[in-house]
């Protein structure tokens, strides 16, 4: 008798283990699967070193520089493009420019049609599935506001939206009294997905006080309003941070659409080139409660962010994405994520000038960059063997190629020495491995429509600095 009790007694203790290791299991398994409000805030032509937790020896986000100490915070974040729509569209798709094809937004398009009547608007075309459309589909109500006038129907950024509001460079204030007038719908509806899209620091760079301080100089005064303006904006965020409560049950995501040329290479703004101050963004990742801190050196790119939302929210991998999820990162489990090549692309065209393409790619300490005329051939012959990128190595050997840059970018920060000719082999992979992602790689057949800035639009560009 006591030997059946026995066995009864180790029965239950061995049942207990089971049940116990599936229940934990199970709850570990779903700590991704939680139903967190998810919010993407993309502050535009926002450079990553001119913020404190990047380096920075101002203050400028004092708000963000708190919010970094309870984040993940990824120092190496990179733009697959410095023009909005592209750098956007492929944020929204995990899709590089080149594959979504929405090459450029408003402002370039009429730059553009000086040099070239024929081109076309590009939007996202529907057959892809952007963040929104992927979060909907889970059950998230979804809600938009931008103040850019790129990020709007025309270009297919509202698809997947229950609501969306896109403004003109109306301020970080004008989008907050958006969302606090939303506020009471968007708290009462369960969970749900906000992208918050403000222009500041967008040229023109306004003095915003008490943060502007008097430069010796045009460019110092210029930076210093720039600098003023991410205080600015990152008051804002503050602001609406404490009022919708994200502290608690929100995975909230901050990065910006592309960087901004401060005369490193003797030129202002973005859109002029895919050099580390056009395309090296932020990228702050606060998961639920602010529970992982962490930095990471690891070259990361913003068209990982899609695929790092799916793996959050339980989701599975889709093999049409070009990123990959950041979660091995964030856990800090094993991966091979520092042996990615990432890319850059920018359609580029000025008056009396040939359009032109820039693509860049990011290996480690390495980035090369190349010009080429629009409609670049792949320059793939039969005798090319993409398996051995080493191949192109040779072609820097022989020839002097002034259309090509190579820097390395822990040595030179700020890419002034061109070391294409020093490190031909090196050059050669990388623009190898370029050739052989833009060949191999799924593109989506590009949607274009002819479209005409009416008055409203052309006063807004010349306004923003676009239009002389």
């Amino acid at each position: 008798m006591k030997v059946r009790a026995l066995k009864y007694i180790i029965l239950g203790i061995l049942i207990f283990i089971i049940f116990t290791i599936f229940f934990v299991s199970g709850s570990c398994k779903n700590t991704r699967s939680r139903n967190f409000n998810i919010v993407l805030i993309v502050i535009d032509t926002l450079r990553s070193d001119h913020l404190p937790f990047y380096g920075y020896k101002k203050n400028t986000a004092p708000f963000l520089n708190e919010l970094s100490k309870k984040a993940v915070v990824f120092r190496n974040a990179y733009s697959a493009s410095s023009w909005t729509s592209p750098a956007t569209a492929s944020i929204f798709t995990s899709l590089y420019p080149f594959q979504h094809g929405v090459l450029m937004g408003l402002h370039g398009i009429r730059i553009a049609r000086k040099v070239n009547p024929d081109i076309k608007l590009n939007k996202i075309p529907a057959e892809i599935t952007t963040i929104t459309e992927v979060l909907k589909k889970k059950g998230y109500k979804t809600y938009g506001v931008a103040d850019n006038w790129n990020i709007d129907e025309k270009q297919g950024f509202t698809q997947g939206f229950d609501k969306f509001q896109t403004f003109g460079y109306e301020t970080a204030a004008v989008v907050n009294e958006t969302l606090l007038k939303w506020q009471e719908e968007i708290m009462n509806i369960g969970k749900y997905f906000l992208y918050i899209h403000y222009m500041d620091p967008h040229v023109p760079y306004h003095r915003r006080e008490p943060w502007y301080k008097p430069g010796k100089n045009k460019k110092e005064h210029r930076i210093s309003c720039y600098d003023s303006e991410i205080n600015y904006v990152d008051k804002h965020i503050r602001e609406i941070f404490n009022s919708f409560l994200w502290d608690k049950n929100t995975l909230l995501i901050i990065t910006s659409d592309h960087g901004e040329g401060l005369m490193d290479h003797l030129k202002w703004g973005h859109g002029n080139s895919l050099y580390r101050e056009e395309i090296q963004v932020p990228l702050l990742i606060y998961l639920p409660g602010g529970k992982i801190y962490r930095r990471i050196n690891t070259n990361v790119s913003t068209i990982d962010i899609l695929p790092t939302v799916r793996d959050l929210t339980g989701l599975p991998v889709d093999r049409n994405d070009a990123g990959v999820s950041l979660v091995p990162l964030i856990e800090n489990r094993k991966n091979n994520l520092h042996n990615r090549y990432l890319f850059s692309h920018l359609l580029w065209a000025k008056l009396a000038e040939r359009e032109i393409e820039f693509r860049t790619t990011i290996y480690k300490d390495w980035h090369f960059i190349i010009r080429s005329p629009r409609k670049w051939k792949q320059e793939v012959g039969k005798e090319d063997d993409l398996s051995d990128a080493k191949y192109f190595g040779w072609r820097y050997l022989l020839r002097k190629p002034d259309n090509k840059e190579l820097f390395n970018i822990k040595d030179d920060e700020k890419e002034e020495i061109n070391k294409i000719l020093a490190e031909g082999e090196i050059a050669g992979i990388l623009e190898g491995k370029l050739k052989e992602f833009m060949v191999k790689c799924k593109k989506i057949k590009q949607k274009s429509f002819d479209y005409k800035l009416n008055k409203e639009e052309e006063k807004k560009l010349k306004s923003l600095g676009y239009i002389h």
